[in-house]
């Protein structure tokens, strides 16, 4: 018996018995004789197939048959179903989102009992959207986020390694992630919240080695690598997802 062929849809991957030719192209087949089945069956399976039901004693000829004589009403129920598909996906790609933590989060606001809510991630926070509109608030709470973590994190390294600063800045910076002036204040971009936190955290150690070494000089990289053993991939990774600087 030769393999099935398969059918990716809907990011699952099926194995299907066949395919049969419609308007717009082919659509995948999926045979399954039923016990109870009277007669045969044709549905739009929702991983995206057509499923053919046989009865007992019916056969794979005889299915294709009927298949072929319906073709007029899968045609119309696949169009149906491309439609419905193409509008979600418009939905979704309209859905509001944001970068949090390296993931591109869909965003939703549930209003229910005269409370309004705003969901994305693990998170469900209360929200009034008489005082700003969506956007405003979303990054409102991410700058209070950044200011929450960062420092303590900042903290936490500089501990572990034994570096001393004297103050961090939490910033609204297009440019730069992160400095460190020679007064020894560390000062970060609060978009480092939405990106994943390995990248943040080499960003962190980056800026605490410049309070041994102020340049970018050979020592300076030697000693990072030594805290921060991939820094080369969050360089690379910084280097392509600039974006989260701007979006």
């Amino acid at each position: 018996m030769g393999r099935l062929p398969e059918w990716i849809t809907n990011k699952k991957r099926v194995l299907v018995d066949s395919f049969i030719e419609l308007k717009g192209g082919k659509a995948p087949l999926k045979f399954n004789k039923h016990g109870s089945a009277k007669r045969y069956i044709l549905r739009i399976h929702p991983d995206g197939y057509i499923q053919v039901t046989l009865p007992p004693r019916g056969n794979r000829k005889d299915a294709l048959v009927f298949v072929e004589k319906n073709k007029i009403w899968l045609e119309n129920q696949w169009k149906t179903r491309e439609q419905k598909l193409q509008e979600r996906q418009k939905a979704d790609r309209e859905r509001p989102s944001i970068h949090y933590r390296g993931k591109l989060e869909p965003v939703s606001v549930i209003s229910a009992d005269g409370k309004t809510h705003v969901s994305f991630a693990d998170r469900c926070l209360p929200i009034d959207l008489r005082r700003m509109n969506l956007k405003q608030w979303l990054e409102h709470w991410l700058r209070y986020q950044a200011s929450a973590e960062l420092p303590d994190r900042v903290g936490f390294f500089a501990r572990q390694h034994g570096f001393q600063f004297n103050h961090i800045t939490i910033r609204d910076q297009r440019t730069r992630w992160g400095s460190c002036s020679s007064n020894r204040t560390i000062s970060l971009n609060w978009r480092l919240i939405q990106i994943p936190p390995e990248h943040c955290d080499y960003i962190i150690l980056h800026e605490l080695n410049h309070l041994e070494h102020m340049n970018h000089s050979i020592h300076f990289w030697k000693s990072l690598e030594a805290l921060c053993p991939l820094f080369r991939k969050s360089e690379a990774w910084l280097k392509v997802n600039g974006k989260y600087l701007r979006d």
